[in-house]
């Protein structure tokens, strides 16, 4: 779900009552292959007709906005299809590295555990913090960057 979500972001969830899940909300569910939850975009919902067109997703028709991924043409190749009742067609926001609805379908909306709604706090800084530390001058430079990066994210809303 990056850059959205990092590894190492703990957030907080909320039930979804009286409502369901809206385009563009990032829910937790079980995942569907039953290895524990999952964090995804819901992308479609019920009655939606989903397909892609040049890496970007379209939906009854027309290009679907979505500021939250890195790079335009990065969805690729969603066959046209309508999203069936009672279900999401969710995907993760790095693209390329997803494993969503284009490659098991639609997610039965039953399984879905909640909303996504805010970073609590962001621990567990790792060497790929580490290079994202850029112009670090020396390891003790990185890691300050890299902590001070992680404070940024604790009380951040998920849009």
């Amino acid at each position: 779900m990056s850059p959205t979500l990092a590894a190492g972001d703990h957030i907080l969830v909320t039930t979804y009552r009286g409502d369901e899940p809206a385009r563009g909300d990032v829910v937790v569910f079980n995942a569907p292959n039953g290895s524990g939850l999952a964090v995804k975009r819901v992308i479609g919902v019920p009655g939606d007709l989903i397909q892609s067109r040049s890496g970007k997703v379209v939906i009854g028709g027309h290009t679907f906005a979505e500021p939250y991924i890195r790079s335009r043409a990065q969805s690729g190749q969603i066959a046209p299809q309508l999203v069936p009742a009672g279900h999401l067609f969710v995907m993760g926001d790095n693209r390329e590295d997803s494993f969503d609805s284009r490659h098991w379908g639609p997610l039965p909306a039953a399984r879905v555990v909640g909303r996504a709604r805010m970073i609590l706090w962001s621990s567990a800084i790792k060497d790929a913090s580490l290079a994202n530390a850029a112009h670090a001058t020396s390891v003790t430079d990185a890691v300050g960057r890299a902590r001070s990066a992680r404070r940024g994210r604790v009380f951040k809303w998920i849009e």
